[in-house]
């Protein structure tokens, strides 16, 4: 026989696992999505305290969440809050991974929406019993120049690019010393991963425990789905993270604990040497988050760039709460300004840079 038998053809449940801290928007379409897609479980850890958030997950039976303040942390590790995200992440990962009753789980961020051509319980019953974490490869928002974002969920998705490519000057030209394999953020995707097995949970991939370090863990590539990564639900979102990272010196974090990660260092570095105002930091996402209209073809026909659509609004009217949740880019926006007094500082001005330029007169 060419192919090895598969006798497993047992359930496959899933859920998904998310430490957020983002407006109730933006959390309440990522619940949605993944209920729609199949998930019988999402476990969301709360940076915070949402009171209006919490109000609509109490209805919603396939969530589970805990608010992570200071009486969760003393309780589950008993020390104070991690000031580092990556260190909540990774404990909140651990103890989700620890408790569910589901057969894979998997760790993905609030801005990072799932699109599958089949369903995912097909996708994950098929998997051979010895694989026992699957990567899904990650597909990076971007927008085209000219072409002003109105929803939350707009845009085009760049593929990263193959390894042999390398740094690509010959497509990337000056902007490839800010990318890694063509993309801003991370081109080496986020996990399912099979429960009930020795494997400490981590943000991208598992690793085995000390105890079981000869154990050989088993992984691959999912086919068939891609991580769709808004890195930035709206240009303020991504330059407000940008110029705050710039403000605290954030790109010596990723050249001392993450050199994979040397880009955004560069990001932030190029932000500091700007000057970090909101003009500078408009220009900056122009640059690397806006592609050409010229260029978009061209691009397409590399597949550099692919075109992929969700619809959370219809996922979230799935839900059957009678729900009135606003998906577009300014309601956003304003709730970002309503969480962040420093954003609602930038607010007034960034809209002004967002209006277009006014059409060039002829001179008489």
């Amino acid at each position: 026989m060419f192919y090895a038998a598969h006798d497993n053809a047992g359930p496959a449940r899933w859920g998904v696992v998310c430490t957020c801290r983002e407006p109730t928007q933006l959390v309440v379409a990522f619940v949605a999505h993944y209920i729609a897609l199949g998930a019988s479980e999402v476990c969301l850890f709360l940076d915070k305290a949402q009171a209006d958030l919490e109000a609509i997950l109490d209805r919603i039976p396939q969530v589970t969440y805990y608010v992570c303040d200071a009486a969760y942390w003393a309780d589950h590790i008993g020390k104070p809050r991690p000031e580092t995200v990556e260190y909540r992440q990774l404990m909140n990962i651990f103890d989700a991974y620890q408790r569910t009753q589901m057969d894979w789980l998997a760790h993905f961020d609030a801005d990072e929406f799932l699109h599958a051509d089949i369903p995912v319980t097909d996708i994950l019953r098929a998997q051979p019993e010895e694989i026992e974490f699957a990567v899904v490869e990650p597909r990076e928002r971007a927008f085209i120049q000219g072409i002003p974002q109105t929803g939350l969920f707009d845009g085009i998705f760049r593929q990263p690019t193959p390894a042999l490519w390398g740094n690509a000057p010959f497509l990337f030209g000056g902007a490839q010393k800010f990318l890694r394999q063509g993309v801003l953020g991370y081109p080496h995707g986020k996990s399912f991963m099979r429960t009930g097995k020795p494997m400490v949970p981590g943000i991208h991939t598992p690793r085995r425990p000390g105890s079981h370090r000869r154990l050989k863990l088993r992984g691959w590539a999912v086919q068939r789905t891609r991580l769709l990564h808004f890195d930035g639900l709206t240009s303020l979102h991504w330059s407000g993270k940008l110029l705050r990272a710039a403000a605290a010196g954030g790109h010596k974090h990723h050249k001392r604990e993450q050199s994979r990660d040397v880009h955004r260092a560069k990001q932030i570095i190029r932000m500091r040497k700007l000057g970090a105002n909101l003009k500078n930091a408009w220009d900056m996402h122009e640059m690397l988050k806006c592609v050409p209209q010229d260029q978009v073809e061209r691009l397409r026909a590399l597949a550099v760039l692919e075109d992929y659509a969700i619809d959370p609004a219809k996922d979230i009217a799935a839900l059957g709460l009678g729900l009135q949740v606003d998906l577009s880019r300014a309601a956003f926006d304003r709730a970002l300004a309503d969480q962040t007094p420093q954003v609602a500082d930038w607010l007034a001005e960034w809209e002004t840079l967002l209006e277009p330029a006014p059409p060039l007169r002829k001179s008489d």
